[in-house]
């Protein structure tokens, strides 16, 4: 540390590689799991942050069935209807859940989900650390994912999205699948 010239005190160059060395490219880091996970389903895997109360999608790997479900890096999803969502939200403090679900689940209208519902099925996700989305954002896709978080305590998930005519045979395995992603994840951060 030394001087500055305006009068406080400034970081020496050998921390603040230290620091930027602390930062680590979760895109990056992760790309090899995505991409195992979607060659071994032939399906399209997602990872996404938890940023600004949302999920904002950082990476993708495309599937190879002909039909299949692509978003674009960069598309926001909202947490209480998304696989990726609901993962995340498992990861948080119960008062914060029901800050975000509530907030989010006060523009459902008729079809308004009772929150009491919601928070049961983050209980049901943090016991088995996955997450499902049964045609609940869009009609014709399901999904299924789990979250992270990164040493600095950013949220991440990965999901499988899915057209619903196939999921119901590959959900069993998904299940296993997306489990043994996670472990391979965990072991990277």
């Amino acid at each position: 540390m030394s001087s500055s010239a305006e009068g406080g005190l400034r970081l020496g160059s050998e921390i603040q590689s230290l620091a930027a060395a602390g930062r680590v490219n979760m895109t990056e880091l992760v790309h090899p799991v995505l991409t195992d996970l979607a060659r071994r389903t032939k399906e399209t895997v997602d990872l996404a942050v938890f940023r600004d109360e949302h999920m904002v999608f950082l990476d993708q790997v495309v599937g190879t069935h002909r039909l299949r479900t692509v978003s674009a890096v960069g598309e926001v999803f909202p947490m209480t209807d998304t696989a990726n969502g609901k993962a995340a939200l498992s990861l948080f403090e119960d008062d914060r859940v029901a800050a975000i679900a509530s907030r989010e689940l006060k523009g459902g209208g008729e079809s308004q989900r009772p929150l009491s519902d919601f928070l049961r099925e983050i209980e049901d996700i943090r016991k088995t650390g996955i997450a499902w989305d049964l045609d609940e954002h869009t009609q014709g896709i399901s999904a299924a994912g789990f979250a992270f978080q990164d040493p600095v305590g950013l949220t991440y998930a990965i999901s499988v999205p899915v057209p619903s005519h196939r999921f119901g045979a590959l959900k069993e395995s998904l299940a296993d699948q997306l489990a043994d992603a996670r472990a391979a994840v965990l072991k990277l951060v």
